[in-house]
């Protein structure tokens, strides 16, 4: 087998494999016993007919495909090793010359262009700075506590249905459709949609428009609601809207029984929980914000230049999970991409910038863990490099 290296850019390397007539011999003889034994040839006993037979028997194009594959694979990683080489993705493999694969004059020629781990350069982590912390107590305010007994009260109310006008604080159920110049949106529109008037959880002045209405009770009106990607700009969409259910809102008292739905003891050990749980999440992000500001003073300092290869694998994984996400509200891939109005293209043509800095930000944290001797078998070595990262970054001079 005859190997010539050729280094391409953009860390690609292509190799040229040419392999000879008594190698192409031995591909044969392997994949031919194998597939002799597997066919029958009427008046000879199996392995025993002719080879021109068997061929026949076995199919040209099933002898010739195998053939190729079983060289190509062993060609292709006997090559690697020799030339040391280690791929970041699959070969993209072009045959450029294949002559007569079932005669002893068989030979094949082609070429395997690889992405390989491309060269990174990266500057002087240990200097890394970030904005000065501020080092007040943390505190959670009373108005947070009462913020999430409020929500936890509504998780546990009670309905009752009414006939009476509603108000808010009631809750409707819904269908409503949006109108474009009476084209029907369908990401405006929606069948036995619920709210709890006041909530505030519908686009722009719409919630307005449902006080006072009751049980079966139609209506149209428009309102201006914002433009995708603008601040400013707004359009105006016409609404039609039925009410489907109407019902007064009960919520539980905020007691000693409350809490014990929550299995604690009492409403002053519910408060306490509450104020521990927000008081985790505010240290939490205060960690994150930490975090983000170093990871992207150390893109900053990295240099790289990214096979494409692996910013398509890493496109392909956001989408997976994206797609699983979806499939747990019971959404189509397809349908979230019509709700977001993207087609598959301009999705992934979106998801690109993340996906070269999470590659470029997982290659610096995986060169940080080799300088500082971390072992790279540890499930947590990239937390453990993000760590002396922080420990560099805020230490005090």
């Amino acid at each position: 087998m005859e190997i010539k290296k050729e280094i391409l850019p953009s860390s690609k390397v292509k190799l040229n494999i040419k392999v000879s007539s008594p190698e192409m011999r031995s591909f044969f003889a392997r994949i031919y016993n194998k597939l002799a034994s597997q066919v029958e040839v009427k008046g000879f006993r199996t392995g025993t007919a002719p080879k021109s037979m068997t061929i026949a028997a076995i199919g040209e194009n099933r002898l010739n495909s195998e053939i190729i594959d079983l060289a190509l694979r062993e060609t292709y990683l006997e090559a690697l090793k020799k030339e040391k080489l280690l791929p970041i993705s699959h070969p993209r493999i072009n045959i450029k010359m294949l002559k007569d694969l079932t005669a002893d004059t068989a030979e094949l020629e082609y070429s395997a262009e690889i992405d390989l781990m491309p060269k990174l350069e990266i500057g002087n982590y240990k200097k890394i700075k970030i904005k000065k912390q501020d080092r007040a107590p943390i505190k959670v305010a009373q108005d947070e506590i009462d913020q999430v007994i409020s929500h936890l009260a509504r998780s546990k109310a009670q309905f009752k249905d009414i006939t009476r006008p509603v108000k808010e604080g009631d809750r409707v159920e819904i269908n409503f459709d949006g109108f474009d110049k009476h084209v029907k949106l369908e990401n405006l529109s929606s069948k036995n949609y619920p709210v709890i008037l006041g909530s505030k959880v519908l686009i722009g002045d719409f919630e307005k428009h449902l006080i006072g209405l009751r049980k079966q009770d139609k209506k149209e009106f428009t309102i201006d609601i914002p433009e995708p990607g603008s601040k400013a700009a707004k359009k105006r969409v016409d609404f039609k809207i039925e009410v489907l259910q109407t019902q007064e809102v009960i919520l539980p008292k905020i007691d000693d029984n409350f809490a014990q739905k929550f299995k604690l003891k009492n409403l002053a050990e519910l408060k306490k929980s509450i104020q521990e749980d927000i008081l985790k999440q505010k240290k939490l992000q205060i960690q994150k914000n930490i975090e983000n500001q170093i990871l992207e003073e150390l893109l900053k300092i990295t240099k790289i230049e990214i096979p494409e290869s692996l910013i398509e694998q890493e496109i392909e994984r956001q989408i997976a999970e994206i797609k699983q996400r979806a499939e747990s509200m019971n959404l189509s891939f397809e349908k979230y991409l019509a709700n977001i109005k993207k087609t598959l293209e301009e999705f992934k043509a979106s998801l690109r910038p993340q996906a070269q800095k999470t590659i470029k930000i997982g290659l610096a944290l995986g060169e940080i863990v080799k300088r500082e001797e971390i072992n790279p078998k540890d499930k947590e070595a990239a937390k453990a490099a993000l760590e002396k990262l922080i420990e560099y970054a805020t230490r005090k001079v």
